[in-house]
């Protein structure tokens, strides 16, 4: 038994915090802080949270926040390398000064994040207009919540499988009871996780659709 826990303690700590980075708000992110950059350079980063939560059409400064902008030194959120203010409800402007090299990156982020925006910039400044939230747009809005909710189950599943794999490693070594039980926590967690993503599709689904 003891053996047993020993292993559990050695599958279980990874799948959780796996499952942890799909469900945890997207404020609690895991992505690189850019004043670190330098040091994390070529260093892999974990999965984002799942990005249900800031499809908005409510708050929109928050929902350029977590844009994923490939730079030179990686993948970083927007609000990371640029400054996001509210000039009025129908404008947020991006301030690049501060890593003006990834200006033209941010641009292609916003462009191509299925959020229906058209940036213009000026030297370091991006001018990003707020189109007028139509009803064709909160049902993109929706559909692309539910890629991003099958996306995150996909990765999900593959965390399931490489723990479930750790553990029949193990077999020759654990009892049949231990392994029976570790196997069914690992799936409840994983039915729990899903259940929790569901959770936030049906209530951004709600919130953009009435």
């Amino acid at each position: 038994m003891a053996l047993g826990l020993r292993c559990f303690r050695l599958v279980h700590p990874v799948f959780c915090n796996s499952l942890a980075a799909w469900t945890r708000p997207v404020s609690e992110g895991t992505l690189k802080t850019a004043s670190g950059r330098q040091n994390d350079r070529g260093q892999s980063m974990a999965p984002p949270a799942a990005p249900i939560r800031y499809f908005a059409t409510k708050k929109a400064k928050g929902s350029l926040d977590h844009i994923t902008v490939v730079t030179a030194d990686g993948k970083l959120a927007l609000n990371q390398i640029g400054q996001i203010s509210m000039k009025s409800p129908q404008l947020i402007l991006v301030n690049m000064a501060s890593f003006p090299e990834c200006t033209a990156a941010a641009i292609k982020a916003i462009r191509e994040s299925g959020m229906n925006l058209n940036p213009e910039v000026e030297g370091t400044l991006i001018r990003v207009p707020i189109p007028k939230v139509t009803r064709e747009h909160r049902e993109m809005l929706v559909k692309l919540a539910k890629q991003n909710t099958n996306k995150a189950k996909d990765s999900l599943r593959k965390v399931r499988t490489n723990a479930m794999n750790k553990l029949k490693k193990s077999k020759d070594k654990v009892s049949e009871d231990t392994i029976r039980l570790i196997e069914k926590q690992i799936s409840q967690m994983a039915d729990d996780t899903v259940a929790e993503l569901d959770r936030h599709l049906a209530v951004k689904t709600k919130e953009l659709l009435g």
